[in-house]
């Protein structure tokens, strides 16, 4: 089978960071602290970039996002919408597994 592009092969999906369900809340707080100070606080990182690929689940590529996570994860999938796997990979400098 011959796969044009890489969103054949992965998919991207937003995904909690590593570290279990307290430092997420964690995380969320230290957000909402950082919202309140207007900027003045750097503001942590909720939530990572996740690519895996679509025939075993294996993470491929993780991505934290700290500005604008939303964005991120638009411009992975229109990345991968648009080059092959390999490209793809060697793009965003990582090596597959």
């Amino acid at each position: 089978m011959r796969v044009d592009r890489a969103d054949e092969r992965y998919s991207a999906a937003l995904e909690p960071r590593p570290g279990g369900r307290v430092r997420h809340w964690a995380r969320v707080a230290g957000a909402f602290a950082a919202g309140l100070a207007q900027g003045l606080v750097p503001e942590p990182t909720v939530h990572d970039v996740v690519v895996r690929r679509r025939d075993d689940g294996t993470e491929v590529l993780r991505v934290p996002s700290e500005d604008g996570t939303a964005h991120v994860l638009t411009a992975v999938r229109a990345e991968m919408a648009a080059v092959g796997p390999e490209e793809f990979l060697a793009r965003w400098s990582v090596r597959a597994g």
